[in-house]
């Protein structure tokens, strides 16, 4: 298994509140390839919460 099964329930929900900010813009000016990086890494991580929900 990854590092990503051991990071908690709160980790998930703090990344997902980080990435959203980055991708509706508070966090400044986003490209487009960080755009998509921020998308991947938004579906990664709302999987990863969803993981504590069904378990």
């Amino acid at each position: 298994m990854s590092n990503d099964s051991e990071k908690g329930k709160d980790y998930w929900i703090d990344e997902i509140a980080f990435l959203e900010a980055r991708l509706n813009g508070s966090q400044g000016d986003i490209d487009a390839d960080d755009r998509s990086a921020c998308e991947d890494a938004l579906k990664m991580a709302k999987a990863n919460l969803s993981s504590f929900s069904n378990g």
